[in-house]
């Protein structure tokens, strides 16, 4: 049995739009002034996560167990 955790940060979902609203604001205003990232992006994208996902259930990640896959875009480093 393998074990493995996928972790993401800051990912863009019609959730973000609907709480953009309730502040009078648009998600990616919200996201480029909360977002931390290194990387030049204010979020992970669902797309994101769902290829780590697939990456993590197929034969080309079958030695990778008791491991944490953090996708945030830099936010803890």
């Amino acid at each position: 049995m393998r074990v493995v955790t996928l972790h993401p940060t800051g990912v863009d979902t019609p959730l973000n739009d609907g709480l953009a609203h309730l502040e009078g604001s648009t998600a990616i205003e919200i996201a480029e002034k909360s977002a931390d990232n290194l990387l030049p992006t204010p979020w992970v994208t669902v797309e994101d996560v769902v290829g780590s996902v697939l990456f993590l259930a197929s034969g080309d990640a079958r030695f990778i167990t008791g491991s944490a896959l953090v996708l945030d875009a830099g936010v803890l480093t």
